[in-house]
């Protein structure tokens, strides 16, 4: 056993790395979901300028999506929904009404391949340019709806932990004639917990927020894979409830299977569900998932065990064989954090990767403590030492507390989706130079998140002398195609320089820039030259 000292000091570092760590979970507060599913192309282009309405909308997603509803609006507050097709990853739509003109802005909200509802617009002009800008009709939640579904999540997960992990303890580890829960105990709040899930889910997907909307939230989400989660979840707790825990035998089947349902529900939702390879990351779902709950789940009776029981026959079978499941548990974790976020680089440059760096340091601290439960306090414990005993009961129900932190750091990923999508859609920056006999510049292209890119440009007298223009102009054409020229003015950037943002140009092949410097009030002057040159 460690020293009174060296044991405190240990404990003191793990609740200040403990709070820590919830304190950064805390300010990772769901506000919305972010890019699961993402829009890499559509036709028309963002802000393109086209002669008549098309006869249809084209969305090329990152990955197979199933929409929920599309609708437009024009300048003059003309509104309607849009009839769609969709096949994979492609959606078409088809406007009723053909005589919308002006800014016309397409809002649609789509369930990614993963379960997650995603929503977004496209705004393009027929004709002129509308003098007042369309508004976008019912987006938005706010956070109340992000928050629900989190502590929703979070308290179902717990709750299959608490039923499904603890009865697995219970009927292979435990005393056989201990006491079970009644099948109304674990129906009851299991069955109102995934019917207030499934609830919040339909209400994501309309992107509606906290409010009752009577059943229409339902038949929405019945129609996505949360549903066949709430199924095998559903199954999964009967299975325990069931009346056929009086064999042995039978009882440890049972509960085995119910691990099993809970364990395959987790591989339809979710992020890494979507990810490739395929096959591994539905299997490391399985098994993370599957001794996720019963680890958890066994917590909660090996702390009362150590509070009441004279039998610690199920605390040395846990000491035993629990190794094997946590490592599995921690290998599965790591393979699906590479699959999801395999550069090291990416880890705090997004809010996938600062909520994956939370759970690590949590996940550190649970490894500390399972070392120092299962070398330096079982022994002693089993041996009759009451120190001990007292002594693992207190490190067990911090166990419990690491584990409901981490279940609830995990949920977070719910509304960050991974990298891949957002690097799936960014195009690679480019440089060009562009130069007259009176100015140069040195046009810069960069990606952004959603396809975007954003430009900064450079502007020299023509022997490298800096210039300090009036006002810049950036005028994008494409003689090859049916899209009319886009106009950016450019803004002094604060490091020096000229910019703008959200350049809809992901394919520089065929675009033509067109510079004009107004050097001063009486010359300008016009730098040209190709993208792709």
């Amino acid at each position: 056993m460690w020293p009174s000292k060296t044991g405190k000091r240990v404990t003191r570092r793990l609740q200040a790395a403990l709070a820590a760590a919830i304190i950064a979970m805390g300010m990772l507060v769901p506000t919305g979901a972010l890019a699961h599913a993402a829009l890499k192309s559509s036709t028309p282009a963002a802000s393109e300028t086209l002669d008549r309405l098309p006869d249809e909308i084209g969305l090329h997603f990152n990955e197979p999506v199933r929409l929920i509803r599309a609708t437009a609006t024009d300048g003059n507050g003309t509104n309607q929904a849009l009839d769609a097709d969709t096949s994979g990853a492609d959606v078409r739509l088809r406007f009723s009404d053909p005589n919308m003109r002006g800014t016309v802005m397409v809002s649609y909200r789509v369930e990614s391949e993963d379960g997650h509802p995603v929503g977004g617009t496209l705004v393009f002009n027929v004709g002129t340019p509308s003098a007042k800008p369309p508004v976008a009709v019912g987006e938005g939640s706010g956070r109340s709806l992000p928050i629900a579904i989190w502590l929703v999540h979070a308290a179902t997960v717990l709750f299959l932990a608490f039923v499904v992990g603890g009865a697995l303890f219970d009927r292979w580890l435990g005393v056989h004639n201990s006491p079970t829960a009644s099948a109304a105990t674990v129906m009851l709040p299991g069955t109102a917990l995934l019917a207030a899930g499934l609830y919040l889910q339909g209400l994501d997907e309309a992107g509606s927020g906290l409010v009752f909307a009577g059943a229409a939230p339902l038949e929405i989400a019945v129609k996505g894979n949360a549903a066949i989660c709430a199924s095998l979840f559903v199954l999964s707790l009967l299975t325990i409830a069931l009346p056929l825990t009086r064999c042995q035998t039978t009882g440890r089947v049972l509960a085995v299977v119910a691990l099993i349902l809970a364990a395959s529900a987790f591989t339809f939702s979710g992020h890494c569900s979507a990810a490739d390879p395929r096959w591994l990351a539905r299997t490391a779902i399985f098994l993370h998932s599957a001794t996720l709950l019963f680890w958890a789940g066994s917590l909660l009776p090996l702390w009362q065990l150590g509070r009441t029981s004279p039998n610690l026959r199920p605390l040395s079978s846990f000491s035993r064989m629990i190794p094997i499941p946590f490592f599995v548990m921690i290998l599965a974790g790591i393979v699906l954090a590479i699959v999801e976020l395999p550069a090291l680089i990416q880890i705090l440059s997004s809010l996938y990767g600062r909520i994956l760096a939370v759970k690590v340091v949590l996940v550190a601290c649970l490894c500390m403590v399972a070392v120092y439960n299962r070398f330096w306090l079982t022994g002693p414990t089993l041996a009759g030492d009451p120190v001990a005993r007292e002594r693992l009961r207190r490190s067990i129900l911090f166990e419990i507390i690491l584990a409901v932190a981490i279940i609830g750091t995990a949920g977070l990923w719910r509304f960050a989706g991974p990298v891949q999508a957002e690097a799936a859609e960014v195009s690679p920056a480019l440089s060009i130079h562009l130069h007259s006999e009176k100015a140069m510049a040195q046009l810069e292209l960069g990606a952004e998140a959603h396809g975007t890119r954003k430009v900064h440009v450079a502007i020299m007298g023509p022997d490298f002398d800096a210039l300090d223009p009036k006002q810049v102009v950036l005028r994008l054409r494409n003689p090859g195609s049916a899209i009319e020229p886009i106009k950016f003015e450019l803004t002094e950037a604060p490091e020096g320089g000229w910019e703008a943002e959200g350049i809809a140009v992901r394919d520089s092949k065929g675009w033509l820039a067109d510079l004009e410097v107004l050097v001063d009030d009486f010359h300008a002057v016009h730098l040209e030259g190709g993208l792709s040159d």
